[in-house]
């Protein structure tokens, strides 16, 4: 027995996806239909919510039928339509509309206001959304007719059927004329959970969870259940009225099944109304940004797809046009908060770059995130330019005269939420997968938020696309108004320099109880990082009064990521110790080391029993420039004598790197902190011990570098110190004290300049 456990275990890792056959003991049941809950004689009769065949005025508009089984006409002024409970009154019939005895009456369902007919300045969902229609104010605004439905199939309605109207029913479209009968429908058994994903960064807007529907006719799924978890069942029902179209396929994404997917381990499970299973998978071990599916449709066959294809079959090759797109198309500068005394949004743009050696085809891609735009048919960006996509085009030609060269065609529908804003650039239809997808938000550079500058995307070319929505990838623009158009100042230096920060390492004498602080950033990606925290392993070195037993814990955000007391001798942090060239520890001792993939923004603490001197390393454990180190800080207080606070840093690669170096002290108290070094000192070492420069208190020209490399504002007047330095390859050391003999907490911050 135990050994058939163990096959079965080892059969369980060596595929990806496990399928579980349907349950055979019944049939598994759906709603198809939803009965009226009354039938007036003025009343919604027919809806379509996904129409791309019946033209009205060059367009294909949602449509929604009014139908009067009356004796005698009836007038329409005042009263309203809405798909909105909270806000009744969205479209309102103008006074003359009416319905004769027996008519209908068809309203559009968009905002096309200037074409023919009524047009309700609304569209419908066809994911989900309801039609009502209210009587005038006059009348008391009371609700006249209502239908709520789900997923609607393209080109299909839902409608009033059956002799008494009271039926609603998938019908084929009859606008203006009475309605047809409901359409055959095929049985729930034959849908099939068809693709899913559950790592999403940035390549779908969501996990995803794809239905495929295999009979030939439309099936319908009201009532049908969705779950990660077989014993709750019911964590998403599909609504009445909901159906999936005949060989057709239903995305959905984690905000319409509303619990999210582990792609490490998941499994997904669909049940008829009537709990009876229909399809179920296993999945493990996926990767980021791909999905897993059936091959072909349906099949027991399960691939991992290298791209989701979403609302296609799993076997559409990606097109050879868009591989390009993916790698190489990139948003490098957003204006979302222009400087204006009136209309500001009139200035905003959006800049892309051709990170690629080869010209890139536009032709359909989208925005479908934040704003609105697609590129007409023949845009074409050449290798290494730069396209400029603006909100108002004479509003932005009156600020920047002479860029109609770099100006995509058209401007974009909608503006850049000053709040915050989720940015989606994404592959033509019927693609729906994204090149880019971030968020940037208005705390990450205080002068682009209403101080009229810009963000700018510091090195594109070697930033991985996942890491656009992690605020050290940008910076804000170096004038007012941005560079649009145009390279950024401070662009990434030239190929064959490959200057960069490798470590930061602190060496205090920490009191009982006290706790120091290190900070990092990675950008362009994911990159091995060594942690150390050493007490007595500086007992070779003659150092005294060691920290006996130091603790190393590691945070992302408000999170704890991982943890170490004792380092325990192990094999791989030896080896990690010698590649960097960090000194060994003894096997036994009870230092503190951690060695993991880090990315974005993280922070160290080190704690310990007891006080004592301790030494805390951050060293870059990779290889290049992309990912690397951007920036390293350290908190602890400064005391006086051999308390001062004392950091090195090493450059690595070759060439010079400009720096900006810090030591803050008074701007700490607007963060809390309390007991700040009032007057700090900032001096910086070679590694022969030479002085190479220094500041007591900083510069107010040094403010827009501040802001450049994300580092947070200083207090004006206040004493902090800090300098520009450009520094070549080497190691070096940066001394914090208090002047006069001062002590406090205080902090140094090491930024990299662009």
């Amino acid at each position: 027995m135990h050994g058939h456990l163990l096959s079965r275990l080892k059969a369980l890792l060596l595929i990806a996806v496990t399928l579980v056959g349907p349950a055979l003991l019944a049939v598994p049941t759906s709603t198809s239909t939803v009965t009226a809950a009354s039938t007036p004689n003025l009343r919604i009769n027919e809806v379509l919510a996904a129409n791309t065949r019946i033209a009205h005025a060059g367009t294909f508009p949602d449509l929604i039928e009014l139908h009067n089984a009356g004796s005698t006409a009836v007038d329409l002024s005042g009263k309203s339509l809405s798909d909105d409970p909270l806000l009744p009154r969205k479209f309102v019939f103008p006074a003359g509309t009416s319905i004769p005895a027996g008519g209908y009456l068809l309203v559009y369902a968009d905002s096309e206001l200037t074409a023919p007919g009524l047009h309700t300045d609304f569209s419908l969902d066809a994911e989900g959304d309801q039609v009502r229609l209210y009587d005038t104010p006059a009348n008391g605004g009371v609700l006249l007719d209502s239908i709520v439905f789900g997923f609607q199939i393209p080109n299909y309605s839902v409608a009033r059927t059956g002799a008494g109207a009271n039926i609603w029913a998938l019908t084929a479209p009859t606008p203006a004329a009475a309605n047809g009968s409901a359409v055959g429908l095929a049985a729930p058994a034959g849908v099939k959970i068809n693709e899913w994903a559950g790592k999403i960064t940035f390549r779908l807007d969501h996990d995803l969870i794809e239905l495929f529907n295999s009979g030939a006719q439309p099936v319908a799924i009201g009532g049908v259940r969705l779950t990660d978890d077989v014993n709750r069942p019911t964590r998403f029902t599909f609504p009445p009225l909901s159906f999936i179209d005949a060989t057709g396929f239903l995305p959905l994404y984690g905000a319409d099944f509303v619990f999210g997917l582990d792609g490490d381990r998941e499994t997904i499970t669909l049940f008829g109304e009537n709990n009876e299973q229909i399809d179920q998978v296993v999945v493990l071990a996926q990767a980021v940004d791909r999905s897993g599916g059936r091959s072909p449709d349906g099949a027991a066959t399960i691939v991992a797809l290298p791209v989701p294809t979403p609302g296609l079959p799993n076997s559409t090759p990606l097109p050879a046009a868009y591989q390009p797109l993916l790698d190489n198309l990139r948003i490098t500068e957003v204006m979302y908060q222009p400087a204006a005394p009136a209309n500001s949004s009139d200035y905003e743009f959006i800049e892309l770059q051709n990170i690629g050696s080869t010209p890139l085809d536009l032709s359909g891609v989208r925005f479908t995130n934040g704003i609105s735009h697609t590129f007409p048919t023949g845009t074409t960006l050449a290798p290494g330019a730069l396209l400029v996509v603006v909100n108002d085009r004479s509003s932005f030609l009156s600020r920047y005269p002479g860029s109609t060269g770099f100006m995509a065609a058209g401007g974009f529908n909608g503006s850049f939420d000053n709040t915050g804003e989720t940015i989606a650039l994404t592959l033509p239809e019927p693609w729906r997968v994204h090149i880019l997808r971030f968020r940037f938000e208005p705390t990450w550079y205080p002068s682009a938020s209403g101080g009229g500058h810009s963000i700018v995307v510091a090195a594109p070319a070697t930033t991985l696309p996942k890491d656009w929505q992690e605020r050290t990838v940008w910076r804000a623009s170096a004038n007012v108004n941005g560079s649009p158009g145009a390279a950024e100042a401070g662009t990434p230096p030239p190929a064959g320099t490959t200057a960069r920060l490798a470590n930061l390492s602190v060496r205090t004498a920490m009191a009982a109880g006290q706790t120091l602080i290190m900070g990092f950033t990675l950008q362009g990606g994911s990159k091995s990082i060594l942690l150390r925290a050493v007490g007595p392993g500086l007992a070779p070195f003659g150092v005294s009064g060691t920290m006996s037993d130091p603790r190393l814990a590691l945070f992302k955000d408000a999170g704890q990521l991982d943890a170490n007391d004792n380092w325990g001798g192990t094999s791989a942090l030896s080896a990690a110790f010698a590649s960097v060239g960090a000194f060994a520890l003894p096997p036994a001792s009870l230092d503190a080391a951690l060695l993991r993939a880090m990315d974005g923004g993280q922070t160290a603490q080190v704690t310990g029993t007891g006080a004592g001197v301790v030494l805390v390393e951050a060293y870059d454990a990779g290889t290049g420039n992309s990912p690397r180190l951007v920036n390293v800080s350290a908190r602890n207080r400064v005391g006086t004598g051999d308390d001062i606070l004392i950091a090195g840093f090493n450059i690595a690669g070759s060439g010079t790197k400009q720096l900006l170096v810090r030591a803050v002290g008074p701007s700490l108290s607007a963060f809390g902190v309390v007991g700040t070094l009032s007057d700090p000192k900032l001096e910086i070492y070679s590694d022969a011990g030479v002085k190479l420069t220094e500041n007591d208190n900083w510069a107010a020209s040094l403010a827009p570098t501040f802001s450049a490399v994300g580092a947070f504002a200083l207090t004006a007047g206040s004493r902090d110190a800090a300098l520009l330095t450009t520094l070549a390859t080497g190691s070096y050391t940066v001394q914090v004290s208090g002047v006069g003999g001062g002590t406090g907490e205080g902090l140094i911050e090491i930024y990299e300049v662009p």
